[in-house]
Parts: structure tokens; C-alpha cells; sequence
């Protein structure tokens, strides 16, 4: 297979990344000199073979959004992507986007490329962005869920407490202009392609492949309600392989004290780190300094809240060298 990877990001973006980086780690320094290195790896040793069980639910995730990649392909008329090229391109594009700043920049147009020779450039940029729209929805429902049970389960500190009541209205603002951009359906993308050809002086031409998202994103709601409860279905399988799997490190850490209600709490906080934070590879020092917060909220060790990150950081590691494997052979 004959393909090239996306182009380098632009020099300002390597160092917006590595200034990112530098401040993440300072970050990761700081949180474990306060919770103890002892500590930490003593939990992280406690892991032990649950390893191969995170690996795997991480797995499943990635298997469910190529799963969901590939329905909406589907409902758009263009059925010819299938789970191995989906896969192994939701894997390379999972691996740039963590190395990279740019984030879905990076990631979604790495998958476009890596299925070209399945999927035509048009149906794979409108199909990922439709999944992406799905995503997102799931994505606000986990942190809204995940904050409003931490606001529920414990008697939070004022900062704390404030900060969980403002992602509660962020997501109910969000979702209020869903539903008005639903009803009025306003062609936002054509709206910027021709603001950016004007301020560009270029001709103020959309480009087809923008007009097709509008009116595939418009027509969700149209689809038959068997693909929409599929869409929904596999977004939950990948955000219940997510909570399952911190369950799974909690528990070996704790020796078996952990409620899949905590762990729900912990991805979703984990889940509005990776939003507010893609910016920073890897998330270095973001992750662990989230966690334990949360954790010491919820009355679980700071301590194993870091080692849940910095585990869950490996299984981050292995998948995204399976992917950028992808990304070597498609190069090739």
C-alpha cells in the first residue's frame, strides 16, 4: 500500500507542544514528590497481570469507535470500510493525535488518509466527522453524569464543589445550542469557508465535501432509529470499557474497595481532562494531577489516583505503538 502520513505539524505548533510537554511534566514532578514515589509504584506494582486486562478493554474501546466509524459510513451510502482497515486507522490516528498538539487536526485526518484506498476522501470525511458529532454527545453526557454524581456522592470543598457545578452548566449551555442548531440547522461550515475566502481573497467558493457534512449531519435525525440506537450503543460500549477499566486498576490497587460508581466519577473527570487538555502530549502531569484531586475527593488515596493514571498512561503507550506501526507499514 502506497500512502503518505499527514503533513508536519507547522513549527509553532512544535513548540506550543513542547512548551506544553515541559509544563505537563513539571506538573507530574510536583504531584509525585507530594503524593510519595514509594507509594506509587507500590500501587503500580500491585497491578501486576491486571495489566493485560487493561490493555484489552482499551482494545475494545478503539474497536467500538471503529465500529461506530464504519456504521456511519454506512448510513451515508458508502458501506465499503470494514473493522481492519477501521481499526488499525482509529489506532494510527489515536497515536498522532496524542503526540502531537494539534489533537483532532491531527488524529482525523490521519484516519481519512489511512482508508483512502477503501473510502473516498469525501464519504471518510463526512462519516468521521459524523462519528465525532456522536462522540461528542456521549462525551458531554459522561462529564455532565460523572459531575453531577460527584456532587451527589460527598461533601466537596467550596473550589471543588464550584468547579463541578460549572461543568454541569457548560454542558447544559452545550446542549441548548444543539438543540437550537438542530431546529435551525444554519450552514455554519459554508458560513466560515466563505468568511475565510474573503479574508484570505481567494474566491469564496465552499468546497462540496463542507456542504455534504452540513446536510449529513442535519439528516442524523432521519436515519432509521435501529442505526441511531446503534450509534448510541457503541459510543456506551466505549465509554463502559473506559469505566470498567478503571475499575479494574482501582481495585487492584484498593484490594478490592472500589465502587464502579467512583470509577465513574474518575473516568469522567479523566474524560474533561483529555478536553480541556489535548493540547499537551500525552497529557503528561495533567492526568496524575487530576486524579488525585478526584481521588482524595472521593476518599481514595491521592497516591493510587496517580497510579491509575500513570497505568492507564501505559496502556496509552502500547496501543499507540501498535498504531504508529499502522502509520510505518502505510508509508510505506
Amino acid at each position: 500500500m502506497t500512502s503518505s502520513a499527514p503533513s508536519s505539524a507547522p513549527p509553532r505548533a512544535h513548540l506550543l507542544g513542547l512548551v506544553a510537554a515541559v509544563i505537563g511534566a513539571a506538573l507530574l514532578v510536583v504531584t509525585v514528590r507530594q503524593v510519595g514515589w514509594t507509594e506509587i509504584q507500590r500501587g503500580i506494582g500491585t497491578v501486576g497481570a491486571w495489566f493485560a486486562i487493561v490493555v484489552l478493554l482499551g482494545g475494545l474501546r478503539f474497536l467500538a469507535r471503529a465500529r461506530s466509524w464504519m456504521l456511519c459510513a454506512e448510513q451515508i451510502g458508502a458501506p465499503g470500510l470494514t473493522t481492519a482497515p477501521a481499526f488499525g486507522a482509529v489506532l494510527a490516528g489515536d497515536a498522532v493525535g496524542n503526540l502531537t498538539p494539534l489533537g483532532l487536526l491531527a488524529s482525523e485526518p490521519t484516519k481519512v488518509l489511512l482508508v483512502r484506498r477503501t473510502l473516498a476522501t469525501g464519504p471518510a470525511l463526512t462519516s468521521v466527522a459524523l462519528d465525532n458529532g456522536f462522540h461528542t454527545v456521549a462525551v458531554l453526557v459522561m462529564i455532565a453524569t460523572g459531575a453531577w454524581l460527584l456532587v451527589r456522592r460527598v461533601a466537596l470543598e467550596p473550589t471543588l464543589r464550584l468547579a463541578a457545578e460549572g461543568v454541569l452548566a457548560a454542558v447544559i449551555v452545550a446542549t441548548l445550542i444543539g438543540l437550537w442548531l438542530a431546529r435551525r440547522q444554519p450552514a455554519i461550515l459554508s458560513q466560515l469557508a466563505q468568511w475565510a475566502a474573503r479574508f484570505t481573497g481567494r474566491a469564496a467558493r465552499t468546497p462540496d465535501a463542507l456542504r455534504d457534512i452540513e446536510a449529513r449531519f442535519y439528516g442524523v435525525l432521519s436515519w432509521p432509529s435501529g442505526a441511531l440506537w446503534a450509534a448510541a450503543g457503541w459510543q456506551a460500549a466505549f465509554h463502559a470499557a473506559a469505566v470498567l477499566e478503571v475499575w479494574v486498576i482501582l481495585r487492584a490497587l484498593s484490594g478490592g474497595a472500589t465502587s464502579l460508581a467512583d470509577a465513574f466519577v474518575l473516568e469522567s473527570a479523566g474524560r474533561l481532562v483529555i478536553v480541556l487538555f489535548k493540547v499537551i502530549p500525552f497529557r503528561i502531569g495533567v492526568d496524575e494531577v487530576g486524579a488525585a484531586v478526584v481521588a482524595t475527593a472521593l476518599g481514595i488515596p491521592a497516591s493510587h489516583g496517580v497510579a491509575l493514571a500513570l497505568v492507564r498512561k501505559l496502556r496509552i503507550l502500547a496501543w499507540n505503538a501498535v498504531g504508529l506501526a499502522v502509520l510505518a507499514r502505510a508509508r510505506r
